[in-house]
């Protein structure tokens, strides 16, 4: 009877940690070398580049180059709270501050505006503090960033005027 009991017990241990969730793997934070890893682990063509003596990552995919941005590092660049994806564009005319707000007024991700020389930018921000998130969400944000960015370059280069 002991050996049936120990043999349930075995047999219960073994199912539950089938059915934990993996405590080896290792979120994403807003670490430059860590999500640059990331991306080009995933195909992304990246490279860590310093402007200023502040590190950023500039990856070039779906036809355009951006840069992604570490914020609320401590004094040593570390220990960043979350990262701002960023592209601007210049076309050979900007849209208007009217088209930029009803751009702005119909999607809701993204925020668009003209940057200081009048180019139509575009930024969006992801939080990575507490813990972060999985590479797999992690990467699903990049998808959804690039989705944003080419739906936008998209309305920038030639529909100004047309609703997407």
């Amino acid at each position: 009877m002991m050996r049936l009991i120990k043999a349930a017990f075995a047999m219960l241990a073994a199912l539950a940690a089938l059915q934990a969730p993996p405590s080896a793997a290792k979120n994403v934070v807003a670490d430059v070398d860590q999500l640059a890893s990331v991306m080009k682990d995933a195909g992304y063509k990246v490279e860590i580049k310093d402007m200023k003596g502040e590190r950023f990552i500039a990856v070039e995919s779906s036809g355009y180059k951006y840069a992604i941005f570490p914020f609320g590092c401590d004094d040593a660049g570390k220990n960043c709270k979350s990262v701002q994806f960023f592209v601007a564009f210049d076309p050979k005319s900007s849209p208007t501050l009217e088209q930029m707000n009803g751009y702005a007024r119909e999607y809701r991700w993204g925020r668009v505006y003209l940057d200081k020389d009048g180019d139509p930018a575009v930024e969006f921000d992801l939080d990575l503090e507490k813990g972060g998130m999985s590479a797999e969400l992690f990467l699903d944000n990049v998808e959804y960033w690039e989705a944003i960015m080419v739906a936008y370059a998209d309305w920038v280069f030639g529909g100004k005027d047309e609703k997407k």
